[in-house]
């Protein structure tokens, strides 16, 4: 079990695959396939770093509420690449890990090679607001069995639902036995209302692909539209559907995309 010695608390790795590092900043929301096969074909290209963020996982309780912070967050991120000796990294970067990846950006600018934004937001419009706030109205109102439906019916498409239902209904019956912390859940949906990346998106200049789904309820497209005008070297992927997880509904091609864009900016 791979452990690196952070200040602040240490965070729980994987380091797999050869090539440039690039570090991955998923969600811990997945459905029943997962994220392994879109991992897999990124490792025949690069080195992926996967970690938990502190507070989940393996790793260390989160040590103060600002560490929750897409800043606080982007904090474990240098901790990590410094206590791997990795001096510059590829950010791949989900959902929540977008705010992350810009806060860690903006940070420390030339530690980033590039970045890889998949289903981004920009800030907390009324929207994205009326959206998160549901999410923790459901973790407080619906029973842990409810809640996992909820959630896989808001992050998923139902084409997606429907060709896996077996494999979420068994998620659903697992989640009884481990009920929702709306606590917890509240505290990370505000932590995403509170943070605005569109400063600091027109001040980044390493090379930036955004993928986006045209179907994702919850961030949708015009985020990766607004981000994509902001930023200097941003090039937008955007696909007919899969919803708010690509990198699971549509894992391949958005592997295949990130592969040949960090090809073409390959010093």
């Amino acid at each position: 079990m791979p452990i690196a010695n952070v200040e602040g608390g240490d965070i729980h790795y994987t380091q797999t695959g050869d090539g440039p590092p690039m570090t991955m900043l998923l969600p811990q929301s997945s459905g029943p396939v997962g994220v392994t096969p879109f991992l897999d074909r990124l490792r025949q290209q690069f080195s992926v770093i996967g970690y938990d963020q502190r507070g989940t996982g393996k790793s260390a309780p989160v040590p103060s509420p600002e560490a929750m912070s897409m800043m606080g967050r982007a904090g474990e991120v240098h901790g990590l690449l410094d206590a791997l000796d990795i001096d510059r990294s590829w950010l791949c970067c989900h959902s929540t890990g977008c705010g992350i990846g810009f806060a860690a950006a903006a940070a420390q600018s030339k530690r980033i090679i590039g970045l890889i934004f998949v289903s981004p937001w920009s800030f907390g419009d009324a929207h994205l607001t009326t959206m998160q706030n549901l999410r923790v109205a459901a973790a407080r109102g619906l029973d842990p069995y409810r809640y996992a439906w909820f959630n896989a019916s808001l992050l998923f498409p139902p084409d997606y639902r429907r060709e896996h239902h077996t494999g979420f209904e068994a998620m659903a019956q697992s989640a009884r036995s481990t009920p929702q912390d709306a606590d917890a859940i509240e505290d990370r949906l505000q932590a995403i209302l509170a943070f605005d990346a569109r400063p600091t998106a027109r001040s980044i200049e390493c090379p930036t692909l955004i993928c986006a789904a045209e179907d994702d309820q919850l961030m949708p497209v015009w985020f990766a539209r607004e981000l994509a005008g902001l930023m200097p070297t941003a090039q937008l992927l955007s696909l007919p559907g899969g919803g708010h997880m690509l990198p699971e509904t549509r894992g391949e091609p958005i592997a295949q995309a990130i592969i040949e864009f960090a090809a073409a900016h390959t010093d």
